[in-house]
Parts: structure tokens; C-alpha cells; sequence
């Protein structure tokens, strides 16, 4: 798991996985506003996951600024999960929602589950990688 998750490969531009990331934001900040007490609490864990995420993506670009060491690769999170196109994770959570607007709750902290995990296993790759080369050198 560790030999696909870093890679020599040049770093894809993070603009569409910000870009996607404003939008799960811009969404889960409407759904808030239009029923705060039904939908606040899975917004602010959806918006909290998003940046945590971005935190994670920070410390890999942080990593691959250090030379040598391999940057964090692979899929970046549940946005980016498939492949490059990073909006499709925001477009199909816009389109659950179309056909399920009072279903915002379970689909808001679901998606938030999963994009934590994600970023929760980059930050411990990176943790992983920064102590390997401590205690080589």
C-alpha cells in the first residue's frame, strides 16, 4: 500500500480539487442555512473533513518540497477518488442531493467519513515517510 501511495510522478495541479472542495462547501453551507437545526451539525462535519483534507494535502506538497523523498501520490481523497476528474466527487454529491434533498444529513456525514479516512491515512503516510528518513540519516 505504501509503494502506491508515493510516487516520483510530477504533482498534479490541486486548483480542481479546491475548486471541488469550495463547491461540497458552498453546498453543505446552503443546505445549513436553509434548516440549521436539521442540517448544521453534518455541514460543519462535512466542512471540517474538507479541511482536514486540505491540511493533509498541505503536508504532502510540504513533503515533496523536501528533495529526495517522494511525494504523496496516488488518490489524493474521496474528491479526487476517481481519477482526474476532481469535480466528479462534488457533481454526484450535487446530483444525490437534487434527487434527495432531505437525505443532506446521511449523505453530508457520510461523505465526511470518508473523506477524514482518506485524509487521516495521507497525514500517517507522510508521518510514516518523514520518520523513515530521520532514521536513515
Amino acid at each position: 500500500m505504501v509503494e502506491e501511495t508515493l510516487s516520483h510522478r510530477p504533482a498534479p495541479s490541486p486548483g480542481r480539487a479546491v475548486l471541488a472542495s469550495l463547491a461540497i462547501a458552498g453546498l453543505a453551507g446552503a443546505f445549513a442555512f436553509t434548516m440549521p437545526e436539521r442540517n448544521g451539525w453534518p455541514a460543519l462535519a462535512l466542512c471540517g473533513a474538507l479541511l482536514l483534507d486540505g491540511l493533509a494535502l498541505l503536508a504532502g506538497a510540504l513533503l515533496a518540497r523536501r528533495g529526495p523523498a517522494p511525494r504523496i501520490a496516488g488518490l489524493p481523497s474521496v474528491v479526487l477518488a476517481f481519477g482526474p476528474a476532481a469535480g466528479l466527487g462534488a457533481v454526484l454529491f450535487a446530483v444525490a442531493l437534487l434527487l434527495w434533498p432531505a437525505g443532506f444529513p446521511p449523505l453530508a456525514s457520510a461523505l465526511a467519513g470518508l473523506i477524514a479516512m482518506g485524509a487521516i491515512a495521507r497525514l500517517v503516510v507522510a508521518w510514516i515517510v518523514l520518520r523513515m528518513d530521520r532514521e536513515e540519516g
